[in-house]
């Protein structure tokens, strides 16, 4: 018996990946970006800084990964005779 609830496609997992990722810029961009006072400050806005670097590398990683092959028991198209 197989679970068909939760099964997830790889290009859904992805998707689903990335509108996370842009919530967390979201959630960072104003520190990241708003006047920084005093050292606490400066700080927390270079850290944010960072997490939207690291979410950016996440991106090119995964724009940059070779496409999947098909899986077994998946339909392809064929070439017409």
């Amino acid at each position: 018996m197989t679970n068909t609830v939760l099964s997830i496609e790889p290009g859904h997992a992805l998707g689903i990946l990335g509108l996370v990722l842009m919530l967390v810029i979201a959630k960072f961009a104003p520190r990241a970006y708003e006047p920084q006072r005093t050292s606490a400050d400066r700080l927390t806005s270079f850290l944010a800084r960072r997490v939207i670097d690291g979410i950016a590398a996440i991106g090119w990683l995964a724009d940059h990964l070779p496409p999947s092959a098909p899986h077994i028991g998946e339909p392809t198209l064929q070439r017409a005779r």
